[in-house]
């Protein structure tokens, strides 16, 4: 099921899921901004048996937490991080650790390099050069 881009999903939406589609084998949520913990943790505990594909790219409020949900899925095969903001590379590295056969698919941000500070040059005009 793709669902990628419905930014009116929530947690209720994935419990509806859980009821109305409990034979669901991939689910895409990618830019469901409204999806926290707690519902990927009901989701992943219904679908533990079944599901094969988590798509999470762009899901601000999933936390590094979300691993621990994942462990008991059996036959996860892939999950997508890209951008999530509050999943660090430290929690995808213990996660591989303890799941080797899962594939994660992550991407994170360059850092934005802090702006130079501009040498002092006191007693000198802006159009002047030190030669």
């Amino acid at each position: 099921m793709d669902l990628e881009d419905c930014n009116q999903i929530t947690d209720t939406t994935l419990h509806n899921l859980n009821i109305g589609c409990p034979q669901l084998s991939s689910l895409s949520l990618s830019h469901c901004e409204l999806l926290t913990d707690n519902g990927l943790s009901e989701f992943c505990g219904t679908h533990r048996d079944i599901i094969q594909i988590l798509e999470l790219d762009n899901c601000p409020l999933i936390t590094d937490a979300a691993f621990e949900f994942m462990k008991p899925m059996k036959i996860l095969e892939r999950v997508d991080l890209y951008d999530c903001q509050n999943i660090t590379k430290d929690a995808i590295k213990k996660f591989k650790q303890y799941r080797p056969d899962v594939e994660i698919q992550a991407y994170f941000a360059p850092i934005t390099p802090p702006t130079a500070a501009q040498p002092s040059r006191q007693g000198i005009c802006r159009c002047c050069t030190i030669l």
